[in-house]
């Protein structure tokens, strides 16, 4: 991968915008007339990108009127030793790129095959592999926003989301089966054997969540004593959880889905986001993606977004509704390999929840957090003092607090908070 020195305003140019949209547009005679720019990220939005947006008018060939696009570029971070190795080493930048340019379209070429006209992500305008870069639409000037990750996702919600995601799951099962291996080569999500960066903050959030309990009444020592003596194992077995299993149903998962990586629009009712109709959803930000089971993205996904009422009520009703979808759409693409039943997918989910232990005590802290500004990648991979408080800060949210209160009990009831090894 080439480093990008250049500022990304010196090189997206009117030229450069008119070479990408008349390939795109396939429509040669294309002019771009015009080009404007602003930042679309700020601190807690990315670790490792820059967002830019453009708005960009053109002529077309066949059209007397001019017309505008909204796009977004996508290019990584410069100047920082730390996410410049993060980045190499997890090859993030070469994994969604591939994403944009040959992944996605052709999923999106499927539904379009029977028919269905779901979108799930943003269409790829151009993916610049020289300089690093993705041009996608921007869903924003479609009126779609970031999901609420504090007051995380309602029934609605969450239904739309689960329905988008069984749709990427099936789609990318029959991608892999009529194109043998374009996707079983995308090994290893942002946990992996072969990288321990994110072992640190596993093991410390194991820590503070044990401290936790040890002063919390409804809890105590005996939740204390039950998870420093796992904290040295947690790293593995969340790995263990993801591991391509024989005999599982596996699929390219989104490998980092939860609300700040799902965008909705909504229906012009309601006082505000929470009262208003969800009408669309996309998913965004593929940097994670791998081969895998769903239910990596199922346990991830409903531990550190849906309401609690849903996560602690309602799973089993949304499970099914998710594999309605999924198995619909394998039917439909007329998918050649074995199609899970209800009980086979519980069954997966079941022998993967320590990843809902994890993302519960790990990440959910971290994703609800009202001081998610404190957080960059160097408080996520380094041990030292500075981390440690930040991973202390986020066991002071009540909401937090209150959820290891309910769920740390039913872990322990399924076996998940003893040493198996």
């Amino acid at each position: 991968m080439k480093k990008t020195t250049e500022s990304v305003l010196t090189w997206l140019t009117k030229e450069y915008f008119e070479t990408i949209l008349r390939e795109y547009k396939k429509d040669k005679g294309l002019i771009v007339t015009n080009i404007s720019d602003s930042s679309g990220t700020s601190k807690g939005d990315s670790f490792i990108s820059t967002l830019t947006r453009f708005k960009v008018e053109f002529l077309e060939s066949n059209c007397k009127e001019p017309r505008q696009g909204f796009y977004i570029a996508k290019t990584n971070y410069e100047g920082d030793p730390v996410i410049a190795r993060f980045m190499n080493d997890f090859d993030v930048y070469n994994r969604e790129m591939l994403m944009y340019k040959q992944i996605l379209p052709q999923m999106t070429a499927l539904l379009v095959e029977i028919g269905d006209d779901d979108k799930l992500f943003a269409d790829t305008i151009h993916v610049d592999f020289e300089r690093s870069a993705i041009i996608f639409e921007d869903l924003s000037a479609s009126n779609f926003i970031v999901g609420d990750r504090i007051a995380r996702l309602n029934e609605s919600q969450a239904r739309l989301t689960l329905r988008k995601l069984a749709k990427f799951h099936a789609t990318s099962a029959v991608l892999n089966e009529r194109t043998p291996k374009i996707l079983t080569n995308l090994q290893g999500g942002y946990l992996r054997r072969t990288n321990r960066a994110f072992e640190p903050f596993h093991e410390g959030m194991f820590e503070v969540c044990a401290n936790f309990a040890d002063n919390c009444e409804e809890l105590g020592p005996y939740y204390k004593e039950k998870l420093l003596k796992l904290k040295p194992y947690v790293f593995e077995y969340s790995v263990r959880s993801l591991d391509p299993k024989q005999g599982h149903f596996l699929t390219l998962i989104h490998g980092d889905v939860w609300t700040t990586n799902i965008m909705f629009s909504f229906e012009e009712n309601g006082d505000n986001n929470r009262t208003k109709h969800v009408k669309d959803a996309r998913l965004i930000d593929f940097q994670f993606s791998n081969w895998s089971s769903p239910a990596a993205d199922l346990h991830y996904l409903i531990n550190t977004s849906f309401e609690n009422q849903l996560r602690l009520h309602r799973q089993d009703e949304l499970i099914q509704y998710y594999h309605e979808v999924l198995t619909s759409t394998l039917h439909k693409l007329t998918y050649g390999g074995h199609i899970p039943s209800l009980h086979e997918l519980c069954v997966q989910l079941e022998d993967r929840r320590f990843y809902a232990l994890t993302s519960t005590i790990v990440n959910q802290p971290l994703h609800i957090s009202e001081k998610s500004d404190d957080s960059d990648l160097n408080s996520l991979t380094e041990i030292n003092e500075r981390s440690k408080n930040f991973y202390k800060g986020l066991y002071t949210n009540k909401n937090v607090q209150n959820i290891i209160k309910v769920l740390l009990p039913y872990f322990d009831r399924k076996g998940l908070l003893d040493v198996s090894d």
